[in-house]
């Protein structure tokens, strides 16, 4: 059996692209619809904007130390919290669904995490705080 390697890989680094226009949430699930295969997309909709968006190491590194050190002192502290990850959140009724990097419920689970944790390295994009 033979073992086929790479002889070099390349780092993606984060992207952000904001879709020109303004869209209706049915166009918007239309549109998320059409991109769910796409491995390590983000699709982030907010008031009529879509922002597609990869996501690069960098990002992922400050996403991970940043949910150690909470992790670490909600343990410390020994306040009970239930770790989400990047669950998508959604409301039509408000006109938004995003991914956050991060959430946790603290205490117990409820309508909404009480703290979600978004990464944004490069500035342009929609304001989704």
């Amino acid at each position: 059996m033979t073992i086929q390697t790479l002889d070099k890989t390349i780092t993606i680094s984060e992207q952000q692209f904001l879709l020109p226009g303004y869209y209706t949430w049915k166009e918007f699930e239309i549109i998320e619809t059409l991109t769910a295969d796409a491995a390590g997309l983000r699709i982030t909709y907010l008031d009529g904007y879509i922002e597609f968006m990869t996501l690069g190491e960098q990002h992922e590194n400050i996403k991970k130390i940043i949910a150690i050190l909470i992790e670490a002192y909600l343990f410390e502290k020994g306040i009970n919290f239930i770790p989400v990850g990047s669950a998508t959140r959604r409301a039509k009724e408000k006109s938004v669904s995003f991914e956050p990097d991060e959430s946790y419920y603290i205490g117990e689970k409820k309508a909404n995490p009480d703290l979600a944790i978004e990464i944004n390295i490069t500035s342009g994009s929609i304001d989704k705080l």
